[in-house]
This record gives structure tokens, sequence and C-alpha cells, in this order.
């Protein structure tokens, strides 16, 4: 590791001067972009290595007790809490770089260091700029085409990263910005932040990038400002002197202005706004904002969770029998849920950020030292989330809804993965047949009528990619050991297309139907347990 980390700055004078230079051209469209999340390379990993240590130490070999422990594979560790080995992370982008189908561009939602879970090899600073300056290097190489390589003949692929809890030191806390880490950021992520938006990155560590000119963008929010274990901010009230209710003015503001430009939009980050994660001013806003601006937004795609799975923001207030806790002021909470009923204006103000720890990610999943979660766990977690499920009323009004997306990880938490989203390429008139589009019903509340398959940039399906890392452990041809295959695509489930309509209404199957819940729970730990 020593010698990683004396790469840092000769890796970031290289990431500085390829970012002089400006891209030449931009590949022809396709239909599809790239979700990538959570690798967490791990200089420190061994092979052979005893899990217990987080793969960092051999065993005894003076220990005569002939007890077979688990041991860290060549290229990681299934169902572990080991982080992810170099092996793997080449091999990742080697295979993407090598097999994967080509992308018009790619959401990358943070998480680029290992985790702080051994205790004899503390993180530090320069480990974890050395590490993400490492990542952002394997991004350019793999996308960058002629800015980067002008003997490829290949063109540039937009890439829009995001910063995780575990990008920063110590994990989890970003105070205000200007700071010094959103600067470091700023020069490691230069050839990706718009140039015009490398001002407000500085800021707040947040930014739009137009993927596809005129017609969709993706905001990268920093959810660190949002995050209930970041101590050194307080919540997103309106009208506080709070980075994060500065980026949520932002957000509404950028919205407008890609709304008036007639755009799809996409937003992104790291830690998903599950009602426990997020400060209760922060969810509520981007509750709130989710459901005013869907007649643009069109995606909330996150990571963090390394679980394979949807959940819901709504305005409805949770029912009484579906696990709802007492929340600030007495209202009804429940896990993912707003608290109380509608959303009103001169709602956002926090009268106390301090939250009831019930079982969410932030207890089960990711405290920044361990991201295996326990069966207890997982398995509270999943009472909240089929409830969440099973309240969902026969006669749904979907614009009270929208749908989050959390992705499972590179890290092999279960089994290393990407996702691959495809979206509507055809103008609305092709879309439509040529036949003239009707004109939306009036909903029976303040919402937008929600942005519709036909439009350009909405997203139609998603293909869930896979790596069996106990085959590839065992595969003596190293240099293809490493095979990412079909896991399974959102057709499977019978989904048309990603609209919130049809999420709806497969939580509504899934909570019927116990053969498809199982295989949702295969799917979840990407093929490492029956949870059923």
């Amino acid at each position: 590791m020593v010698q990683k980390v004396a790469l840092t700055f000769t890796a970031l004078c290289c990431l500085l001067s390829r970012s002089l230079a400006a891209p030449t051209q931009r590949a022809p469209l396709n239909g599809h972009f790239l979700h990538l999340t959570d690798i967490h390379p791990d200089g420190f990993y061994l092979q052979g290595s005893e899990v217990v240590s987080s793969c960092h130490s051999l065993p005894n070999v003076t220990n005569t007790v002939d007890i077979p422990k688990p041991e860290g594979g060549y290229f990681g560790t299934p169902d572990s809490i080991c982080d992810t080995p170099f092996s793997l992370v080449n091999a990742t982008f080697d295979w993407i770089d090598k097999r994967l189908e080509p992308v018009d561009f790619v959401v990358w939602t943070g998480d680029n260091a290992r985790h702080d879970s051994d205790n004899t090899h503390p993180r530090t600073q320069d480990e974890i700029d050395t590490l993400n300056t490492i990542i952002a290097s394997k991004f350019l190489d793999t996308f960058g085409g002629e800015s980067q390589d002008p003997t490829s003949g290949r063109a540039r692929v937009p890439v829009v990263p995001s910063i995780g809890n575990n990008d920063v030191y110590p994990h989890n806390i970003m105070p205000a910005g200007p700071n010094p880490m959103l600067q470091t950021f700023s020069i490691l992520w230069s050839e990706f932040i718009p140039a015009h938006q490398i001002n407000t990155f500085r800021r707040g560590g947040y930014y739009s990038s137009e993927v596809v000119p005129n017609k969709v963008a993706v905001v990268a929010l920093n959810t660190l400002y949002f995050y209930i274990h970041n101590a050194a901010v307080n919540g997103c009230t309106r009208g506080e002197d709070e980075p994060g209710a500065e980026e949520m003015d932002w957000l509404e503001a950028e919205l407008d202005r890609l709304r008036d430009r007639g755009l799809l939009v996409y937003l992104t980050g790291h830690v998903p706004p599950e009602v426990k994660s997020y400060t209760p001013s922060c969810h509520k806003r981007y509750t709130k904002i989710a459901l005013a601006y869907q007649d643009i937004i069109v995606g909330h795609i996150y990571g963090h969770a390394n679980i394979d799975h949807f959940f819901l923001l709504s305005d409805r207030k949770i029912k009484k029998g579906s696990k709802a806790v007492e929340g600030r002021r007495g209202a009804k909470q429940s896990h993912f849920g707003m608290p109380g009923g509608d959303i009103t204006e001169g709602e956002d103000e926090d009268e106390d950020e301090e939250q009831e720890q019930e079982m969410s990610y932030e207890t089960m999943l990711d405290d920044g030292q361990h991201h295996v979660p326990t069966t207890l766990g997982l398995s509270t977690y999943l009472e909240a989330l089929w409830d969440q499920y099973n309240d969902i009323p026969k006669q749904i009004d979907s614009s009270r809804y929208a749908i989050v997306q959390v992705a499972p990880s590179v890290i092999p938490t279960y089994n290393p993965t990407l996702r691959v989203y495809s979206y509507q390429t055809l103008s609305e008139s092709d879309a439509l047949g040529h036949k003239k589009k009707k004109k939306p019903s009036k909903k029976p509340n303040h919402y937008p009528p929600a942005a519709n398959s036909t439009q350009f940039g909405y997203p139609l399906a998603y293909t869930q990619y896979w790596c069996n890392l106990t085959l590839a452990n065992m595969d003596t041809d190293r240099d293809n050991a490493i095979e990412y295959e079909i896991e399974y695509r959102t057709e499977d489930y019978g989904l048309t297309h990603l609209g919130t309509d049809e999420w709806l209404t497969l939580a509504q199957q899934i909570e019927a139907d116990k053969k498809l819940k199982s295989l949702y729970l295969e799917r979840m730990v990407v093929q490492t347990a029956n949870l059923a």
C-alpha cells in the first residue's frame, strides 16, 4: 500500500494534464447507460488471509487447532466483511472495456475507498486520496476515448461521479464548502465535471451534467449534506445557513432551469433518500422535490446499501399496521415513508435533528466500518420494506409516489455487479407511431403529470449483471476468470418500462406472490442466500 500512496501526486499530475485536453468527439447514441457503485478497493487485501481480519492478515501458522476458517479468495470474498482486491477492480474494468455493450454515459455513485474496518490498518487521508485517484484513472482510461489516448479511435463517454460516505476522512463527515475535500475532488474529477459547474461543485460537491445535449441531464447530489451521520451539518431547513439547505435550494433552481429547456433528468447520489438515512428536513424536502418535478425527473439512482431493491417515496400517511414508529412531534413515521400526511409549505423546519435509531441502512448495512448485514438487521429492514409495498392502495394514484432504485455493488458484500439501463431514443412522434399524443388528464392533487415512456431519455429497462465470484476464484485462468453475466432483466418482472406505475404494480405483486418474493430476495443478495 505504501507504493500506492506514493503514486498520489504522480497520478494527480497525470489527471491534471489530461483535463487540459478537451474531448474531440462524442460517441453516437445507442440508448444505454451504465451504473457502477461502491467499488471499495483495498490495497491491503491478501489472498488466503483470514476473513475475520478484513482479509488483511494471513492465518497464524503456529495455530495447531485444525478448524477450517474462511479465507480471502484471489478475486475477493463474497458474503463477507472484506473489501475489494485490486485483482477484481482491474478485471472488472477490463471486462467493461472489452465485453460490455457501448454506453452513452456512466453514472458512478461513489465509495471508492475501503471501509475503516481494521484497527490494525487505520485509514489515512493520503490513502483515501490515492484510492480515489486510482479509480478516477480507471474511469478515464475506460471511457475517456481520444481525450486520453489520441490513437484509440474511440469517442469519449460522459461520466457522472458523486461522493460516497467512505470517500472522505473521517468517514461520513464533510463540513460546509468550500473545503479541502471538495477542492481535491474538483481536481480528480476535472475531466468529468462540466467547466461551468466547477465552482458550484467546489462550494457544495454537487453539479449537473448534460449527458445528451439539450435532451438528458444527470444531477449528481452530495448526499453527505443530507446524511444523518454527518455531524458537521444540520439538515435542510429552508432559510437556514446549512449546506444541505443550500443544496436543496440549488436543486430546485437547477430543475426549474432544466424544465424550462425541456430536458429529462436523473437524480443520482450515494446515500439513498431513505427516511432514517437523511435528516428529517432533508428527507422531507427531497420527497417534495421528487413529486413536484415528476414531469422531468425520470429516475432516482443510488448505491450505498449493497442490496438490490427499490423503495417508495410518498406523501401518503403510512397506515397504523405498517410498523410505523413515533417520529418527532408525535407524527407516525415508517422506515421509508413521510411523517404525517401530505407535504405542505412550512413543514421543512427541524426542531431537533435527533431520531430514534430504528433499524435501517445505517444500523444494518454500512456505517463506514461494517457493510455486511446481520440476519436480524436485514430481516427487520425487510419487514419495513414489505409493509411499504403492502400499504399501496388498490386504486393507485401514482403521482403521489416516486421510486428509488438502489443498485447492488461491485464490492463483493454478496457478489460483484453492474447495471446497464436502456432509455428511449426515438422521437416522441416515432415512439407513438406518429399518433397524436393525448392531453394528460388533470390529477386530483397539485403535482404535475409525470413524464411518459415516449419521451426521449425515459428509462425503459435495465439489465442486471453479476459475477459468480466463487467460480471465478476457482478458475486457474486468472486473465479470463471474471465474467459478468446477466442475472435478470426488468422485463423478467413483466415491466414494460421503468415508470412509477409499473414499479407500484410490481411491489403489490411481490407482496401477493410468495414465489415472486423469493426470487426478488435471491436477486436482492445477488445469489448468495435464500432469505424467503
